[in-house]
């Protein structure tokens, strides 16, 4: 017996099934609220998810962002998406969105080893390529979340991870060490944390305290007086 054929208007019905249904199959990883603190005073905060669909070969995973905060010249915000496939987690996409002060957006898509960006400013739009060595992490600035995928990617060991930075649209090279194991406060929870500092090649010291499962608990960068916390403990 063939299919009955969907009129146009429950299309956008049928559309909206598909996308529901995608969405009760989803896996959540991590999510949550991030306070941003500069030199103790807060300035904004961070909205995150990160969800994964399928296992292995197939799996999926989303990190979705976005940052609002008062930057000192004005406000800004900052959104950002990234897709990473494979039980390696290996990066596949990026769309990074500044507004406020040098507005930007920035579209990538990594095939193999190999990234190709698209820049969109109020100077105009550019392409750049450049190469994404196996293990690479997608590490964005001012991303508290995505040290989630550093985390586990290191687990409990030190090692040089190959780092994808979308807002410069590079790739460089970032020293892990394991700093031992210490807690963090979060409201009324002392939560079990391991210390990860984190020494990207010509760029600055991160410290990062995240739970066994890699959940990101606080991030430290000294050098710019920068800090996020969790306004709450993650969920079981």
């Amino acid at each position: 017996m063939p299919l009955p054929l969907l009129r146009p208007a429950s299309l956008p019905a049928f559309l909206m099934l598909v996308a529901a249904s995608a969405a009760a199959q989803a896996t959540s990883l991590d999510e949550g609220t991030f306070r941003i603190l500069n030199g103790g005073t807060e300035v904004g905060m961070e909205t995150f998810s990160i969800r994964q669909n399928g296992a292995g070969d197939d799996l999926v995973v989303i990190a979705r962002g976005r940052v609002v905060q008062d930057t000192g010249s004005g406000g800004q915000e900052v959104q950002a998406s990234i897709q990473l496939t494979g039980a390696a987690l290996r990066p596949a996409a990026y769309d990074l969105e500044i507004r406020g002060g040098e507005s930007q957006r920035i579209n990538a898509r990594i095939a193999g080893n190999r990234a190709s960006a698209r820049i969109s400013s109020a100077a105009g739009e550019n392409m750049r390529e450049y190469l994404v060595a196996e293990g690479a992490v997608l590490l964005d600035d001012g991303m508290a979340h995505h040290y989630y995928f550093l985390a586990r990617r290191a687990g409990s060991s030190s090692m040089t991870i190959p780092v994808v930075v979308p807002r410069t649209s590079r790739q460089l090279n970032a020293t892990v060490s394991v700093a031992g194991s210490g807690s963090v406060a979060i409201g009324a929870s002392t939560l079990p944390a391991t210390h990860y500092v984190v020494e990207p090649a010509g760029g600055t010291t991160a410290h990062v305290w995240a739970d066994a499962r890699g959940r990101v608990l606080k991030v430290e960068v000294p050098s710019r007086r920068y800090t996020a916390i969790r306004t709450a403990a993650p969920g079981p």
